[in-house]
């Protein structure tokens, strides 16, 4: 089947539960568009809001990182409330994205899960002042989120040493000592390596290098991406 197909296939789900949106091919052939409104009700069912989106989709899909715009202009341009001043919204954390692209995903669990829940997070901090299930911090604090609460990383020290090991392909075998010194490899840090050998070389190296700035000056403040 034709990756354009498995997109309209894919919609064909999506437009039962979000009826006002729409799927149209963009004008230079690169990319889909699922354009339109989508409800926000709470958990009874009783409505909160709409807002109007744009979700860019490459030609790529289900392998690609689609790109959420809110074009409403219900939520401030902040980064506070994770969307920039053109209305990209940060749906999620750039390495959860990224193992989209690696992995394929599939359009209609996406708004459901991702889509739909920043929207409803963004009523929920306007009436109540914090999101719901909290939130990643901005800028490299938000990696080291990323690798303390879903890679039981939690030493800078030890996450620089795991990104040399892999990116030097020098990993332990799985019945060695694990990178950490504590147990056996496989017992150990082995899935969390897996994942992160998961995205992107140029990503790792990105990382490496923030925590080597961490590792050599611990008052390092990162203020970039």
């Amino acid at each position: 089947m034709a990756k354009e197909n498995f997109l309209k296939r894919d919609f064909k789900k999506v437009i039962h539960v979000f009826p006002k949106l729409t799927l149209k091919k963009g004008r230079d052939g690169n990319i889909w568009m699922i354009t339109g409104d989508i409800d926000i009700c709470d958990s009874v069912g009783d409505f909160w809001k709409t807002f109007t989106i744009a979700i860019y989709i490459p030609n790529s899909y289900p392998y690609c990182v689609p790109i959420v715009k809110e074009t409403s202009n219900h939520i401030d341009r902040n980064i506070n409330w994770h969307i920039d001043n053109s209305g990209i919204c940060c749906i999620d954390i750039e390495h959860k994205l990224l193992l989209y692209e690696k992995r394929g995903f599939n359009i209609f669990e996406f708004i459901k899960n991702k889509v739909y829940t920043y929207f409803a997070n963004q009523i929920y901090k306007k009436e109540s002042g914090e999101y719901a299930a909290g939130e990643y911090k901005h800028h490299f604090d938000g990696v080291k989120q990323f690798y303390i609460e879903e890679l039981k990383i939690e030493s800078d020290t030890l996450a620089h040493n795991i990104l040399h090991k892999i990116l030097s392909n020098s990993l332990p075998g799985r019945n060695e000592t694990c990178i950490c010194g504590k147990r056996k490899y496989k017992h150990c840090h082995l899935k969390s390596v897996q994942l992160l050998r998961s995205l992107p070389v140029k990503r790792l190296k990105e990382d490496f290098d923030e925590y080597a700035k961490l590792v050599t000056n611990p008052t390092h403040v990162n203020n970039g991406k």
